[in-house]
């Protein structure tokens, strides 16, 4: 018995896309080709090229500036922070005054720390390791 598995297109291209970045093809900080390219590059059409990029944008992978196009993130180095026992962790998404604060893009979570006794520490999920003690 042969199984086909169906992959929608826009999850094709969303792969195809993230192997390029990967690859070095698009390095961080460099412009994907524009949305009529990726259509003729991989023949789909212009919905399914919107998804892809949407998809892209909202886990940070990407950022459309209008007027400019669609780049690559830039990758920051990952900043250690130390959790130790007892210590709550949630992820959620920012609101917009701690994105605008903490220089986020739209998709990028936010680890919140809670400590007894302390304030919440607020931490950008793209820029931060946790460290369990």
């Amino acid at each position: 018995m042969i199984v086909t598995v169906y992959e929608p297109a826009y999850r094709r291209l969303i792969r195809l896309i993230r192997q390029d970045i990967r690859g070095g093809k698009y390095p961080p900080g460099s412009l994907l080709p524009s949305e009529n390219r990726l259509i003729q590059i991989h023949e789909v059409g212009r919905d399914t090229v919107r998804s892809a990029l949407a998809v892209l944008r909202s886990t940070g992978e990407v950022v459309t500036i209008r007027g400019v196009g669609t780049k690559v993130r830039e990758a920051y180095d990952r900043d250690d922070e130390p959790v130790t026992r007892g210590c709550r962790i949630i992820a959620r998404m920012p609101t917009d005054e701690e994105m605008h604060k903490l220089g986020l893009t739209p998709g990028v979570p936010l680890f919140v720390i809670e400590k007894d006794g302390q304030d919440p520490v607020v931490l950008p999920a793209d820029r931060t390791a946790l460290l369990v003690e």
